[in-house]
This record gives structure tokens, C-alpha cells and sequence, in this order.
């Protein structure tokens, strides 16, 4: 079993949020297209970490994009629930978990990392724009821009993946 590296967890989540927070509201595409792409930071965190520590790494990466935002808790709270079902869906999109420490899109083949990571970054997106418009009114616009933001964040996501996974690993 591979171990987890801290430092480099850390490392790669500030590097993250220092890209993410000045450019948050920046990256824009219309009205409809926001990119939060801070959370693959989360989904992409190793597979042997416990439940509390997601739940700690989701809360407080969420709580400095709130800070940074001027959004009280609602990213905080979009993804301490995305880290509460992460390893849960994990298990419903992989049929072979038991071998895999490091998700990355070469671990879980091309298929299942958008199996995997487009669903959760989806429902992040469901929840900071429906606790952003109140309810469920103006459900279509509610819609269109999570699956717009989503499939932006995703791909944002997945190019960082792509870059950041070292070539070592790349098969």
C-alpha cells in the first residue's frame, strides 16, 4: 500500500485555491458558466484517507472559498456532502476498489474518472446554485447553469489531472 504524502496534499490544495480564489467569479462564461474547479482538489484526494478527514479537508477548503467569496457556508456545505457520498460512489462507479490508493485519471481509466468525478462535481454545483437562488424556482436556469458550470469545471478538472499526474505514472 502506497502511503499518503501530507505534505503534497496540502501543497497541491493551496497551489489549488491560489489559482481558484482570484480567478472564482473571474471565469465566467455568460451567466450560466461558473468555474469551480477547487473541488477536484477534494475527489481526487487518495482512497485509503478516513471518512473524518474528508469530511475535514471538504469543510475547510469550502470555508476559505466562503471566506474568499463572501458566501456564507455554501460552498463549505456543498462539499462536506460531495466528500460524505465520495467514497460511497466510488464504490458504485468501480467495481475493483481494494487496489486503488491514488484516483487520477490513468487509476480509473478515462471512463471512470467522468463516471466518477462529473456526477459529484454536478451535485456540488446543484447545491451552491440552489442555495444561491433560494429553492427551486426558476428551476431551467437552476439547471442549466449546474449542468453548464459542471461539464466547465469538469473539464477544467481534468485538464489539471492530466497536467499534474506525473509522467512517471502516465501508462
Amino acid at each position: 500500500m502506497n502511503r499518503i504524502n501530507i505534505r503534497e496534499q496540502i501543497f497541491n490544495c493551496i497551489a489549488l485555491l491560489f489559482i481558484q480564489l482570484p480567478l472564482l467569479y473571474r471565469i465566467t462564461l455568460g451567466d450560466r458558466i461558473f468555474g469551480f474547479f477547487y473541488i477536484g482538489f477534494l475527489l481526487l484526494l487518495p482512497f485509503k484517507v478516513s471518512r473524518p478527514y474528508l469530511l475535514l479537508a471538504g469543510f475547510s477548503t469550502g470555508l476559505i472559498v466562503d471566506v474568499f467569496s463572501n458566501t456564507p457556508g455554501i460552498h463549505a456545505g456543498a462539499c462536506v456532502f460531495v466528500m460524505y457520498i465520495r467514497d460511497l460512489w466510488l464504490r458504485i462507479v468501480i467495481d475493483d476498489t481494494e487496489e486503488l490508493t491514488n484516483i487520477n485519471h490513468i487509476s480509473l481509466k478515462k471512463t471512470g474518472f467522468i463516471l466518477f468525478v462529473f456526477p459529484l462535481v454536478f451535485v456540488h454545483h446543484v447545491i451552491i446554485f440552489l442555495v444561491e437562488n433560494g429553492g427551486l424556482h426558476l428551476f431551467g436556469l437552476l439547471i442549466s447553469k449546474a449542468i453548464l458550470s459542471a461539464l466547465f469545471s469538469f473539464t477544467i478538472v481534468f485538464v489539471l489531472n492530466y497536467l499534474i499526474v506525473p509522467k512517471a505514472r502516465r501508462i
